[in-house]
């Protein structure tokens, strides 16, 4: 007998409660777990289904792709979920548990991006000019947009930063990655002037004194996710910059890196100063040869360069027909 719609929420709010204790997640990935799950429920009971089935998850499936218009890795993330909460009731010894259809459904595959969306050195001189440095709060906007930039932080890390993260002795600062998995960077000079030049006017910040948090909001709380988001959305609306992609503090992130390969940069250094676990991820969104080395590699077949000569020579000549438009009137 299959497992019911009911047996199931009964056992959701243990299942994150073992999350939390065991599991270790932050309250952002916990959340994300009770929202999954709410999900499947309310599907389930929207369509009157008691009974928890390899079609009913198939039908969630589509649900999410067609109705809900989830990109491939949202949907993923969404099983992955149903996938834990099936290992944890099969734990628990729940009844018919392992006959639960979710670690039978397909992963659906996302089409692999050619590259991540960055901005150009130009753009990325653009919109830091566009930050108001004669206040505290462009100050600290400031030193919030130069560790994304210049050292690839996700806005998540930089909410997460305290006081005592940086190490003004060795020029280091501590970053918890996802997991609270931990990292050291370097600070560089540009970094350095940057959270000098915040840190001088910290003090004057709402209730600053004894907060441990690096970034404060103006009401003396530590900056939340949102409120970077928010501000950079301003930040990037006074900097004129318009891009055919969405433009979010994580293109900082992905400008750094890219910048990065651009120089040089070995991919596993990239993929250390990231912080990515997995190199793969730093090799399929950051590892592309920039352009200008492409068609200087191009310009060497043998076959470019006899035409090149040919055309030094005299000995092709290069016409250009102009566009005829016609007279419609």
């Amino acid at each position: 007998m299959a497992l019911t719609l009911t047996q199931l929420k009964n056992n959701i709010a243990p299942f994150l409660e073992y999350r939390n204790r065991v599991g270790y997640t932050r309250p952002s990935t916990s959340r994300s777990d009770a929202i999954d799950l709410r999900l499947y429920t309310n599907f389930m009971q929207d369509n009157k289904l008691d009974c928890i089935t390899g079609s009913s998850l198939i039908g969630f499936q589509q649900h999410l792709c067609q109705e809900r218009n989830n990109a491939p890795a949202s949907v993923n993330r969404k099983i992955f979920t149903l996938r834990a909460f099936q290992n944890y009731l099969e734990l628990n010894g729940v009844e018919t548990a392992e006959k639960l259809p979710f670690k039978k459904v397909l992963k659906i595959r996302a089409a692999r991006p050619y590259r991540a969306n960055f901005l150009s050195e130009e753009e990325i001189k653009k919109l830091f000019g566009a930050i108001n440095r004669n206040s505290v709060l462009g100050l600290r906007d400031y030193a919030v947009c130069a560790l994304m930039y210049l050292l690839g932080l996700r806005v998540g890390e930089v909410h997460r930063l305290d006081m005592g993260d940086i190490d003004w002795y060795e020029n280091k600062i501590t970053i918890s990655g996802k997991c609270d998995v931990k990292r050291v960077l370097l600070l560089t000079n540009e970094i350095k002037t940057a959270m000098e030049n915040y840190l001088a006017v910290r003090g004057n910040i709402f209730k600053a004194e004894g907060n441990n948090a690096l970034f404060i909001s103006k009401k003396g709380n530590r900056i939340a996710i949102r409120t970077i988001e928010d501000n950079f959305k301003k930040l990037l609306k006074a900097s004129a910059i318009e891009k055919r992609f969405k433009v979010s503090p994580h293109t900082l992130r992905h400008s750094c890196a890219t910048m990065l390969n651009e120089k040089g940069v070995k991919i596993l250094t990239i993929q250390n100063i990231l912080g990515h676990s997995n190199p793969n991820t730093a090799i399929n969104y950051y590892l592309h040869t920039p352009v200008h080395i492409m068609r200087a590699a191009l310009e060497k077949l043998p076959l470019t360069l006899f035409l090149n000569r040919l055309i030094d020579e005299g000995e092709i000549r290069l016409t250009f027909q102009q566009q005829r438009y016609r007279n419609t009137g």
